[in-house]
């Protein structure tokens, strides 16, 4: 039975070097992929996997990763640089979160376990190395290891609710003073007839 996962090119020496061999690639990238929390506790044989179907991109400083309201299927890990999450209503861009390779340095894992239109954009504050995993890679990863699945499942979700806390903080820290109401309880009158 023939292998139908793609060859990838290399992933983190320059297009000038040669080619390293399969095994030392595959320990560069999963060395790489180790340190991010999504993958910390991840066996070293799925890791392999993620390591073999992965994706270098490459973005210039301005340039848009993902556009809101265009369907998702992968998540990034940023090697190198800065990307700007923002959203976009009513005509405006709203800052949600700067990303980097030192701090929260994913995004888009949520596409990992469903399809959806991206409900933010990304952009390249700098210039910026990315590292993605498809949907489909996810899916034919967690096939040759089932048992992986619930674990991968529950620190998507778990990175995710981290990420959706850390933004709130922000909106809530830079919220003006006016935007903000009292929350009813069952035996309270509303104060505000919006609510």
């Amino acid at each position: 039975m023939m292998n139908s996962w793609p060859r990838k090119e290399h992933f983190m020496n320059s297009p000038n070097q040669p080619e390293p061999d399969t095994g030392a690639r595959l320990e560069e990238i999963s060395t790489f992929l180790r340190r991010l929390p999504v993958f910390r506790e991840t066996p070293v044989e799925v890791l392999k996997l993620y390591a073999y179907l992965a994706q270098k991109e490459q973005y210039c400083a301005g340039e848009v990763i993902i556009k809101q309201g265009r369907p998702s299927d992968r998540m990034y890990l940023i090697v190198k640089g800065t990307v700007s999450l923002c959203e976009e209503r009513n005509d405006q861009r709203f800052f949600l979160q700067d990303l980097n390779e030192s701090e929260l340095n994913y995004f888009g894992e949520l596409a990992l376990l469903a399809q959806f239109d991206w409900f933010f954009s990304a952009q390249a504050v700098t210039d910026v190395t990315l590292l993605s995993i498809s949907r489909e890679a996810f899916i034919k990863i967690h096939e040759r290891f089932p048992e992986q699945y619930p674990l991968a499942v529950e620190r998507i979700v778990k990175l995710r609710v981290d990420r959706f806390v850390h933004q709130v903080d922000y909106l809530l820290d830079h919220l003006p003073k006016e935007a903000w109401k009292e929350c009813r309880t069952a035996n309270s009158e509303p104060t505000d007839k919006n609510l």
